[in-house]
């Protein structure tokens, strides 16, 4: 009995942990998206968009640590900065996808 409470313990002092860093982004109310600038709309959309992939790597990836979850979410952060820069100035990155193995559908995931 003794041995199941103290593992009934542990697995609850590293959840808590996990639980406090995640869901990094506010939720705002129709009225507060309402009135935001079209800049703070897409950054907003942005980072949302982020912490939604960030979370579901986190929550599928056995054995994250709160530090590895961040710095994971800072590169998707930076892909879909670079992805959408590229975008923007309408270049071609199926080299470089098609070298990694990833399709440029995969790709449009991040962004959206």
């Amino acid at each position: 009995m003794k041995k199941i409470l103290m593992l009934s313990l542990l697995i609850l002092f590293v959840a808590i942990p996990a639980k406090a860093f995640l869901y990094e982004v506010e939720v705002l109310s129709q009225e507060e998206v309402i009135k935001l600038s079209n800049a703070e709309l897409l950054d907003l959309y942005t980072q949302a968009s982020i912490e939604r992939r960030a979370s579901e790597a986190f929550h599928h990836g056995a054995g994250f640590q709160p530090r590895d979850y961040r710095q994971y979410r800072e590169l998707l952060g930076f892909i879909v900065r670079l992805r959408q820069e590229i975008d923007y100035r309408h270049l071609e990155t199926t080299a470089v996808d098609v070298e990694l193995g990833m399709s440029a559908r995969a790709a449009d995931y991040l962004i959206k």
